[in-house]
């Protein structure tokens, strides 16, 4: 991974965000116990290179999920950090089922806030809710610092619209290209960039990088 072409500036916090590698179960379910795959831990060897090139990292942090934490295990190990395990930045539970394809997206049918992906599991409110608060807490905690975050598509999905202002009440009509072990980074200014602007801003550089992964990107 190049070195990031945003400066440090007062008052930021330098957020790359890590979508965990390939995950492939046994006998083809695909849940919250999924592990890597062979691939998915190359994949992730791959982006721990690409992020020891870039500035230093203050901390990496992970979704309690086996395939994340297997992720940032690989990723901490060469940057030098023990990731922090963050329950907040869990996956939206979409229950245990063969792994989707294009054909096959039950994740396309939930766009309100109130809809759920599994039984009596959270809204798309509440996942929104919870991960925002993750982030901001994250990014207050670590000013003047680059930090890593390891998770899922829905997880970072719910943090880019954390980083643009949409609202948990706002609907689920877009979707961010987020290939297994790419890249996202952003800059956050918690308390507003300038005197007079935003009270709150956040500049995206990059958002699904995968030129680290060469022949190794996958989606699912």
């Amino acid at each position: 991974m190049e070195q990031s072409i945003l400066p440090t500036t007062p008052g930021s916090c330098r957020l790359v965000l890590v979508r965990h590698g390939q995950a492939r179960s046994a006998d083809g379910s695909y849940g919250p116990r999924t592990p890597l795959s062979p691939l998915g831990r190359r994949q992730a060897a791959a982006s721990a290179e690409a992020l020891a090139q870039g500035d230093a990292v203050a901390a990496v942090y992970a979704s309690p999920w086996p395939r994340a934490m297997e992720t940032a295990a690989i990723i901490g190990d060469r940057l030098g950090r023990s990731p922090v395990i963050e329950d907040r930045l869990a996956e939206f539970e979409m229950g245990t089922a063969p792994l989707a394809s294009a054909e096959n997206r039950p994740d396309l049918l939930l766009w309100q806030p109130d809809h759920t992906g599994a039984p009596g599991g959270e809204t798309l409110r509440q996942f929104n809710v919870r991960v925002a608060a993750c982030a901001e807490a994250i990014v207050r905690r670590h000013l003047h610092e680059r930090v890593v975050v390891v998770s899922h598509a829905g997880t970072m999905e719910a943090v880019l619209r954390w980083a643009v202002g949409l609202s948990a009440e706002a609907l689920w009509q877009h979707e961010f290209v987020l290939p297994n072990a790419s890249l996202t980074e952003l800059e956050c200014w918690p308390d507003g960039r300038v005197p007079g602007g935003a009270p709150r801003y956040v500049s995206i550089a990059a958002t699904g990088v995968t030129a680290h992964l060469a022949g190794l990107v996958t989606d699912l």
